[in-house]
């Protein structure tokens, strides 16, 4: 580990100790957590993916309200279909 990555862990783990209000005996929990902080704020750099700069082509905000069109939601599920007849039965005892 770099000297320089090592003194930012221990910065960071002397800033959460004094967050947490300086306890005693959490020394191992304040380096691990510094430790961990540091070494995903070095590597987001490098685990980020830009976004490419032809994105802005490919989109047409224009297009998108005529696009939303062809969609179907729930309003349009069931509207050909047939709700199937009951027929009903005599009751013994009963009119009909």
């Amino acid at each position: 580990m770099s000297n320089e990555i090592e003194q930012k862990i221990r910065d960071k783990a002397h800033e959460l100790w004094v967050l947490d209000g300086q306890p005693e005996g959490r020394e191992l929990f304040h380096w691990d957590l510094a430790r961990q902080l540091v070494l995903q704020e070095n590597t987001a750099e490098f685990t980020l993916v830009p976004t490419p700069p032809c994105i802005e082509d490919l989109i047409d905000p224009l297009a998108a309200p005529d696009n939303l069109r062809e969609i179907p939601d729930l309003t349009h599920l069931g509207e050909d279909a047939v709700e199937p007849e009951i027929p009903l039965k005599k009751v013994a005892g009963g009119r009909g």
